[in-house]
C-alpha cells in the first residue's frame, strides 16, 4: 500500500483525501489546525505546520511515506519539494519550486529568460523603496513576495499610499520582502486556471476569466468562469508562454496554477504567476466538471511515481466557482442563495457556520464559502457572476 503525506487538511483537501483512499492509498494529513475537516478523513493526522520544513521532513521519515504533496498551497508546495528531494521521492523540482514560490525571484527569472515583465524591484525596508519611487510609473502593485491568496496585495495610485501598504505587505511576508511592479492594464479579463505537468510537459491546461468585486477589493477574485472570453489565438499564445516557462524553470511534474494578462498597451502576454500547485477555491474541481480532466488522479499519480495516462478531455459547457463573501466584518447570521441559482449549483462548500466571525473580503482567507456552478450559456453565466451579490448574500447579525 502506497503511503502519501498530504500537506494541508482544509475543506478543499477533502475531495483528494477521499479519492486517494478510494484508490487504496494510505493518507497521512499534516496541518497545524487540529479542527480542519480533512484530518477526519485521513488514516493518520499530524499537527505540524506545513511551513516547518524540518518538522515535516522528520514526519515523512518516521511515517516512511512514498510521496509528499499539497494541492493548493504555495508555502506547502515548497515544503513538499524540499522533503521529496531530500528523501529521493518523486518531486516537482526544488529549484523550480523555489523560483515559483517567491514573486521577486519569479519576476527576475522571467526577465532573464526574455519573457515580458513589468518594471519591478524588491525591497526589505521602506526608506529604500521611497527613494526609488521616481523610477516607477504609477499605478504600482505592492505585494509580499511569499504570500498567496492575494493577502497583503495593494494597487497604489500615488506615492502617498506607499507607507501604509508597505507595512501591510510586510506583515504578510515570512521572509520580510516585498515586490513593487508597475501595473499592467489588462486587455480584457485577467486569465486564470490550472494545468498539469508530467516529465516537463504541460499535458493539460484550462484557462478561464477572473472576476473581482470592485465594491470591496478589486484585487481578490470572487470567481473564475470557464471558458475564457479571450480570442483563441490569444489563449494559445498564453499556453505557449506557460510551456516555455515550465521548460526553462525545470518544473518536472505536478499541478500548476496560472494567472496571466494581455496588456492593453502592447497586446503582449504577461505571466502574473505560475504557482507550483493547483489553485484554491476548488479550481481543479470546476475544471474537472468543465473538461473531464481529473487533477486529483493526475496529481496523486505524479506524487507517488505512477506513470501518467493521458485523459480524454472535451472542454464543454459553462462553469464557474463563486466565492461567498462579505463587504463588512461581523457575525454570520445566515447565507442566502436565490432559488433561481440553486438549480445551477453542482457543489456548495460553506467554511463558516452561523455565529462564526466574518471578515471583510480583503484576501482569499476571508471567504465564507464557495459555490461550484454550471450554466447553460455564456451570457447566463456572465449575468449571474456580474450580479453575484443579488443572488447569494452573506447575512450578518444586526
Amino acid at each position: 500500500v502506497k503511503r502519501l503525506l498530504l500537506l494541508g487538511a482544509m475543506q478543499m483537501h477533502v475531495p483528494i483525501i477521499k479519492r486517494a483512499r478510494e484508490r487504496g492509498i494510505y493518507v497521512i494529513t499534516c496541518d497545524y489546525v487540529p479542527g480542519n475537516e480533512g484530518h477526519r478523513y485521513s488514516d493518520e493526522a499530524y499537527y505540524d505546520s506545513t511551513t516547518d520544513i524540518e518538522s515535516v521532513l522528520g514526519l515523512a521519515r518516521r511515517c516512511k511515506v512514498d510521496g509528499v504533496m499539497t494541492f493548493n498551497s504555495d508555502p506547502a508546495a515548497l515544503t513538499a519539494a524540499y522533503v521529496s528531494t531530500r528523501l529521493g521521492l518523486p518531486t516537482s523540482g526544488l529549484s523550480a519550486v523555489e523560483i515559483m514560490s517567491q514573486k521577486d525571484r519569479f519576476r527576475k527569472f522571467l526577465s532573464e529568460k526574455g519573457f515580458n515583465v513589468p518594471k519591478f524591484g524588491n525591497y526589505s525596508d521602506l526608506d529604500t523603496l521611497l527613494g526609488d519611487l521616481d523610477n516607477y510609473r504609477f499605478p504600482i502593485m505592492l505585494k509580499p513576495v511569499d504570500s498567496s491568496g492575494s493577502k497583503g496585495v495593494a494597487k497604489i495610485d500615488a506615492p502617498v499610499g506607499v507607507p501604509e501598504c508597505f507595512s501591510l505587505a510586510m506583515s504578510f511576508s515570512r521572509c520580510k520582502r516585498v515586490i513593487v511592479e508597475e501595473f499592467i492594464e489588462p486587455f480584457g479579463p485577467q486569465v486564470h486556471g490550472d494545468g498539469f505537468v508530467y516529465d516537463g510537459n504541460v499535458e493539460f491546461v484550462y484557462l478561464g476569466d477572473h472576476h473581482f468585486d470592485s465594491g470591496i477589493n478589486n484585487l481578490v477574485p470572487v470567481s473564475t468562469t470557464f471558458p475564457s472570453t479571450h480570442l483563441l489565438e490569444d489563449m494559445e499564445c498564453i499556453e505557449r508562454e506557460v510551456q516555455r516557462f515550465i521548460s526553462e524553470v525545470g518544473f518536472k511534474q505536478g499541478g500548476i496554477n496560472v494567472e496571466a494578462r494581455i496588456s492593453s498597451l502592447d497586446r503582449k502576454v504577461y505571466l502574473i504567476e505560475v504557482g507550483a500547485r493547483n489553485g484554491g477555491n476548488f479550481t481543479p474541481r470546476v475544471i474537472q466538471y468543465a473538461s473531464g480532466f481529473n487533477f486529483m488522479d493526475a496529481c496523486l499519480d505524479g506524487a507517488l511515481g505512477f506513470p501518467f495516462h493521458p485523459q480524454p478531455v472535451y472542454k464543454a459547457g459553462y462553469y464557474a466557482y463563486m466565492i461567498l463573501h462579505s463587504s463588512e466584518d461581523g457575525i454570520l447570521a445566515d447565507i442566502f442563495v436565490d432559488s433561481v441559482l440553486e438549480s445551477k449549483i453542482l457543489e456548495r462548500h460553506y467554511y463558516l457556520r452561523p455565529g462564526d466571525e466574518v471578515k471583510s473580503f480583503k484576501g482569499s482567507n476571508s471567504a465564507v464559502g464557495v459555490l461550484l456552478v454550471r450554466f447553460d450559456t455564456a451570457r447566463e453565466m456572465m449575468h449571474y457572476v456580474d450580479c453575484m451579490n443579488d443572488y447569494c448574500k452573506v447575512i450578518l447579525k444586526d
